[in-house]
């Protein structure tokens, strides 16, 4: 812990330092965007300083600066969200401020993935498959924080990740990336194999357009030793956007994608009674555990606008998710549940459809309506039903509406108050057992002071809402924890979670230098947790709605860019730094504490980039606070840990870029998860060639 705050002063005071340059900046200084665009917080189309929450967006161009290689990396940097990850493509959890559990495969999920604003959760647990979105394609990925159950039903509980994909271009466009990388050599006492661990990845994408019809293609791969036993994987994935123009304020827009991914089944590390842990490894009769995961999607979007007044979209989408596992005749599932020396095969196919209608109205300048319909089935087949869900249906309507006002405006056009109300019903059925409804009403209002003086480009904030999440079908019929082995006793009479929320927040843009601070308080009825119902540590466990929770905290984000001149050239640089604190109670009776598993309290990100001729320096580091209780291995609980990483990359030419990078520069042994390494130091070198 010493160490870990002797390494974050350090990178602080170099943050700090870098400030002082900026007394050499001229009138051509560099300035935040105050006009930035999102269309996530509202389904509209509104600026940063319009939004009424906390919202983080990340471009292509921010991106490109950081060691990227799967999305989850995207997303690991930003204000209030916190990873656990089992492998490199399997991700157990993605949490923003507390909100999500850590229970495995997407189970416990309350954080909505959007794609170009189409849901992309599997049909069984409701999670997300993080890693498997392609970066290359995408143009940004925009982050809100908070609620969201009024506009997206039910998983947006905690915020919504919305990724909106780039555009076919106009004139033919090629783009190649690729890296190749490799895990430093563990020593001898924590070794695996004694063989060097490599990771490499190529991605190309390619787009035209000829008349009405525009294209983008992509492929993708990626293959990866791994850093520990039962981590490895190979993917590939393929995606394909046509616009066909119909007329011009009519087109349609087609999405393909089908990505496969095959990888060791993760397992818990080695841990031989009267003997020492061995963090790199897994028990014999786990090795050679196989997962295969293969999902397809089918996005058919169209938009209209009839007048000036009014805009029609709808979409329909089709989502499957095929997942099939092997475990060894040894592991102890098998036994139990396989064929003798064969081993045990089980698969998962589940199925989402849907559609989404949205229709906007803007009655004049101060008033503007969207309204909408969604409707979405969720079909699951799987096998053996012993230990998985066996075939289960889940159906769910849902109609929403919302209205902004500006309220209070002056002769130019420039709004200093408005509102925001927004109403969402949902009917959720499972197939021959519960049906449940919700209500999700929202209320925000945003508050911009003036155009000048302290402050210009400034705004506070108050959103208030009920959010929900239904209990998914893998949460209602789960029976066996393949994880690990943990037995569980299913549940099919969970009723939904709910959660009101409330946030405030302030937000203000510097000629240099831009500030956010907003504190969240989340009261939740009926938090659906994994319950140890059993007398001892191995359970049986017990998928089960706790009686009442609270989630409460604050962040704060800062940011600051500016450039001085060193040899008649630029010297930019930009540095931010952000802080989350979670307060996360369980207040349900009978507890022998009040922690929320998996919650640490503190999470800190920083980092800066220094540009100059062509160069450009990356470096990140990321602070998180001890996790005070976990659910499998009470007083194995992931202690705090401290990590950086850097990235140096340089344009050749216009059109190629190259970089190095190393990833937990220090070497830090950390968990994410209880007896689950994350990745020891590693390095990896790339290109960009675009043509």
């Amino acid at each position: 812990m010493v160490l870990n705050l002797k390494i974050l002063t350090v990178f602080l005071l170099f943050i700090f330092n870098s400030s002082l340059f900026s007394q050499e900046k001229t009138q051509d200084s560099i300035q935040y965007n105050t006009e930035e665009i999102n269309v996530t917080s509202t389904k509209t189309e509104v600026t940063l300083q319009q939004t009424p929450s906390t919202i983080t967006t990340v471009d292509f161009k921010e991106i490109s600066k950081r060691n990227i290689l799967t999305f989850d990396n995207i997303l690991e940097d930003i204000p209030g969200i916190l990873i656990s990850r089992s492998n490199g493509i399997n991700i157990s959890s993605l949490s923003i401020r507390g909100s999500s559990d850590v229970a495995g495969g997407g189970i416990g999920n309350r954080v909505l993935l959007l794609l170009d604003g189409r849901p992309s959760l599997t049909g069984d647990s409701k999670g997300a498959l993080w890693a498997l979105i392609p970066t290359s394609i995408i143009e940004r990925t925009e982050v809100v924080k908070g609620a969201f159950s009024s506009l997206y039903g039910s998983s947006a509980i905690g915020g919504v990740v919305n990724v909106i994909t780039k555009k076919p271009t106009l004139k033919s466009f090629t783009s190649i990336n690729s890296n190749f990388g490799f895990y430093n050599q563990l020593s001898e006492s924590f070794r695996f194999n004694d063989g060097l661990q490599i990771f490499k990845g190529i991605d190309v994408l390619q787009s035209n357009s000829h008349k009405g019809f525009s294209y983008l293609l992509n492929l993708n791969y990626k293959k990866n030793d791994g850093h520990a036993q039962q981590t490895n994987y190979e993917f590939y994935g393929l995606t394909g956007k046509f616009n066909f123009d119909i007329i011009s304020n009519r087109d349609l827009e087609l999405t393909l994608q089908y990505t496969n991914s095959n990888s060791g089944f993760p397992h818990y590390w080695r841990k031989d009674p009267g003997k020492l842990a061995e963090p790199f490894k897994v028990a014999e009769y786990y090795i050679g555990d196989k997962i295969d995961k293969q999902s397809s999607s089918v996005d058919l979007f169209y938009r209209a606008f009839p007048n000036h007044k009014s805009k029609y979209t709808t979409r329909f989408y089709f989502y499957r998710l095929n997942s099939n596992s092997f475990y060894n005749p040894n592991n102890p599932v098998s036994l139990l549940f396989g064929t003798p020396d064969i081993g045990l095969e089980t698969y998962i196919n589940s199925y989402n459809i849907g559609n989404i209608s949205q229709f906007d109205y803007e009655f004049d300048y101060n008033n503007y309506l969207i309204s909408g319909l969604d409707l979405q089935w969720n079909i699951v087949r799987s096998n053996p039903a012993e230990i998985l869900y066996g075939n289960q249906q889940m159906n769910n309507f849902g109609i929403f509406a919302q209205h902004r006002i500006y309220i209070i405006n002056d002769k130019n056009g420039f709004n200093y108050l408005s509102a925001t109300a927004g109403l969402r019903y949902d009917i959720a059925k499972i197939v021959g057992s519960v049906n449940s409804s919700e209500l999700s009403p929202k209320i925000s209002i945003v508050f911009s002071p003036g155009q000048n003086g302290f402050f210009e480009f400034s705004s506070f904030r108050f959103l208030i809402g009920k959010a929900f999440r239904a209990p998914s079908i893998a949460e209602l019929y789960f029976k066996k924890e393949l994880f690990g082995g943990f037995d569980f006793i299913y549940n099919p009479n969970l009723k939904p979670e709910e959660i009101y929320s409330i946030e405030l927040g302030f937000r203000k843009e510097f000629e240099n230098f831009s500030f956010d601070v907003s504190g969240f308080f989340n009261n939740y009825n009926n938090l659906i947790q994994y319950v140890n119902i059993g007398s001892g540590a191995y359970g049986p466990f017990q998928v089960q709605n706790v009686a009442k929770a609270k989630i409460n905290g604050f962040e704060i984000s800062t940011g600051y860019k500016n450039y001085f001149e060193l040899n008649r050239n630029k010297f930019n640089y930009d540095i931010s730094a952000n802080y989350t604190y979670v307060n996360a109670q369980d207040l349900s009776e009978g507890r022998i504490d009040d922690f929320l598993p998996y919650k640490p309290k503190h999470n800190i990100n920083l980092e800066t980039n220094l540009n100059y001729s062509g160069f450009n320096l990356n470096l990140t580091g990321k602070y998180v606070s001890k996790v005070e209780e976990v659910l499998f291995y009470k007083y194995e609980e992931p202690e705090s840990y401290f990590i950086m990483d850097a990235k140096v990359s340089k344009d050749v030419s216009k059109n190629l870029n190259v970089y190095l990078a190393v990833n937990n520069i220090f070497d830090k042994f950390y968990q994410e998860l209880e007896r689950i390494p994350a990745p020891n130091r590693n390095f990896n070198a790339g290109f960009r060639l675009n043509f």
